[in-house]
């Protein structure tokens, strides 16, 4: 059978022919797609766990101290090395509350400048934070801080020394006098003197 431009009715005219593109683009397209190289599964990654902080300590003043208020104008200790370190306070028994803030040196080393406290019961802690958020805080230290110096101890009593002996030669005891029986001691006898000599001259006296 003829088409009305007298050729067979399967013939494509020019105006026609880009229509079999279409499906030659297509299978272009999925075999560029299945040949492609599909991108790889993204891997997970766990993060790395980071060592703990240094612990933060106050070393002054000394925890239960107790301290003139005219003294006490600076709270030193120790943290992790580079960090902001807080400062917080608490007045015995109200809760606690930020106080100041300060970086630690390449040592660790932090201090804070106090201005002059009232007197009373305060408690002190401080918190070191690092730029990664770990953080490590310190116990809480209680001063007392006071206008009058603290008593001092009472003496313990001391004992009287004992007075140490002369040294010297032992004295011999006595030794007792024997009584014999059935009378007085005897009486030693005393020599008044040499004889008188006699008329002739002898030690004897006459007859």
């Amino acid at each position: 059978m003829l088409n009305a431009q007298g050729k067979p009715r399967y013939w494509l005219g020019s105006y026609d022919a880009w229509h079999l593109l279409i499906p030659l683009a297509l299978v272009v397209v999925l075999a560029a797609w299945a040949m492609a190289p599909k991108p790889a599964a993204p891997r997970r990654t766990v993060a790395a766990v980071l060592p703990p902080l240094t612990p933060s300590t106050i070393l002054q003043p000394q925890a239960g101290s107790t301290v003139l208020v005219r003294q006490f104008s600076a709270i030193q200790g120790t943290s992790h090395p580079q960090t902001r370190v807080f400062l917080f306070l608490r007045q015995i028994p109200n809760p606690e509350t930020l106080l100041a803030e300060t970086r630690s040196g390449t040592n660790g080393v932090f201090q804070f400048t106090m201005a002059p406290f009232p007197p009373g019961d305060y408690g002190f802690r401080v918190e070191a934070v690092a730029t990664d958020g770990r953080r490590a805080a310190s116990s809480e230290i209680s001063v007392r801080l006071t206008t009058e110096p603290a008593p001092a101890p009472p003496k313990k009593p001391q004992g009287t020394p004992a007075t140490p002996k002369a040294a010297g030669k032992k004295s011999s005891p006595a030794k007792p006098t024997k009584t014999p029986p059935g009378g007085n001691p005897k009486k030693p006898s005393v020599s008044k003197g040499p004889p008188k000599p006699g008329r002739d001259g002898s030690g004897r006296g006459n007859d």
